[in-house]
């Protein structure tokens, strides 16, 4: 499967994990995503959910989209899509930006 293909995958586990989160999923849901989350891994994908982190207009691996009232200290209020690396020859690349709400 091509590179973009499992990008694609990636955000759909994501979308999946965060509506699961959101309702009262069974147990056997919860599984299911760890193991997509694991054939990701495999396929060398890192996925990284930066919800509630701080955000800095110097911060490189997300868009940001700046809500509400602006002040010095930003956090990452809401995750649209998460940030995916590509592990390669013992490195990790940068293959999509998160995008994000900050306030």
């Amino acid at each position: 499967m091509s590179q973009q293909l499992w990008i694609k995958m990636a955000n759909l586990v994501f979308e999946l994990e965060k509506k699961a989160a959101r309702t009262e999923s069974g147990p056997g849901l919860q599984r299911t995503i760890a193991r997509m989350q694991q054939v990701l891994e495999e396929a060398g994908l890192l996925i990284l959910n930066p919800l509630g982190e701080t955000f800095s207009e110097t911060r490189t691996d997300v868009e940001a989209t700046l809500v509400g009232a602006l002040h010095d200290k930003l956090s990452i209020t809401e995750v649209l899509k998460p940030i995916v690396y590509l592990h390669e020859e013992g490195r990790k690349k940068l293959v999509q930006r998160g995008v994000v709400l900050a306030g």
